[in-house]
């Protein structure tokens, strides 16, 4: 990690700190989701092991509200670890983070927006300004342009 990355990573350290996720962590019944519940359900972030996150590298999504605020962490440092656009560990975080954008649709402000603010309702402002500190950081990185509009969308109008 970088110095910068090191700097966020402790800010998140510091706001989210280590609890199980409320049961169940999924409420589908696929066979996907019977899998992150059986991999991940419980864990507390600092006890997921790399290869689980490996497996559910694009999982976030089908995490309830608590176990996407309890787990959270463990995706963010696993994306920490290399800010390149080849990460596909920061690509699948940074989709769950900032939602559906596009900068083209007319309904990114409406539905997507709605549903995700719903969904980060419970982090504490500690906890929602550490992700504005992993967006800040990703928005900053020459490698990841393709992302900045919706990292900028993101930080303006979810994660305030």
């Amino acid at each position: 990690m970088t110095a910068a990355s090191l700097s966020v990573w402790a800010q998140i350290t510091e706001a989210f700190p280590p609890a199980l996720p409320a049961q169940p962590v999924t409420t589908c019944d696929c066979d996907e989701c019977r899998d992150v519940r059986a991999n991940l359900g419980h864990l507390r972030w600092n006890e997921v092991m790399p290869p689980a996150i490996d497996k559910h590298f694009g999982s976030l999504p089908l995490l309830t509200g608590d176990a996407f605020r309890a787990l959270l962490p463990a995706y963010l440092f696993r994306a920490l670890g290399d800010f390149s656009k080849e990460n596909k560990f920061l690509e699948w975080t940074l989709y769950a983070l900032c939602g559906a954008y596009d900068k083209e649709a007319q309904t990114t402000a409406g539905d997507a927006d709605v549903s995700l603010r719903a969904r980060i309702a419970t982090f504490t402002e500690q906890q929602r300004a550490a992700v504005r500190a992993f967006l800040a950081l990703a928005g900053a990185t020459p490698d990841l342009k393709f992302h900045r509009d919706a990292i900028a969308h993101a930080l303006s109008a979810i994660w305030v």
